[in-house]
């Protein structure tokens, strides 16, 4: 690939279009896991890797607006999959923090996605696995929010590392 193939969206195109059908097919519900909505999933992940976390904070991360996450936090709570605490530092802002429950229900999709992979990479020739190792970290650099960077204070615990 150039720059010049970039250039043209072909490549551009592709992209999008592997990612959309990864992540649906990665979402396909079981009949084990709790189900979850995938904004809900995304709230979860970002609980966990850099939680606890005030409601803007999340908001940021997520890239959605505070009312919404405030509904989404409020359905996590009612499901037991996250706790909603006053910020000991500041009264007028609240912490969001994952329940253990919460983490069955990461861990669970987790399991589900690892054993999608396994199976689609198990025909991999060595070399295919290593250009996937690199493409995965250029991804990661694709999907990692300006937001999250060492300097803003945060920085991800290494979950689903």
């Amino acid at each position: 690939m150039t720059a010049e193939s970039l250039g043209d969206g072909a490549t551009l195109a592709r992209l999008r279009t592997v990612t959309m059908w990864l992540s649906r097919q990665m979402r396909e519900p079981s009949d084990v896991e709790t189900p979850i909505t995938p904004s809900r999933h995304s709230t979860l992940w970002a609980v966990e890797a850099f939680g606890p976390l005030r409601m803007t904070d999340l908001a940021r991360l997520e890239k959605i607006s505070k009312s919404s996450v405030t509904r989404i936090v409020s359905n996590l709570s009612a499901d037991g999959l996250v706790e909603v605490a006053p910020d000991a530092n500041d009264g007028r802002s609240t912490l969001v923090g994952i329940t253990p429950e919460g983490r069955e229900v990461l861990a669970s999709t987790s399991e589900r996605t690892d054993t999608f992979f396994r199976a689609r990479i198990a025909g991999f020739s060595e070399a295919e696995k290593v250009m996937l190792e690199a493409a995965v970290m250029l991804l990661e650099r694709l999907a990692t929010p300006a937001e999250v960077r060492p300097a803003d204070g945060l920085e991800s615990r290494g979950v689903g590392s």
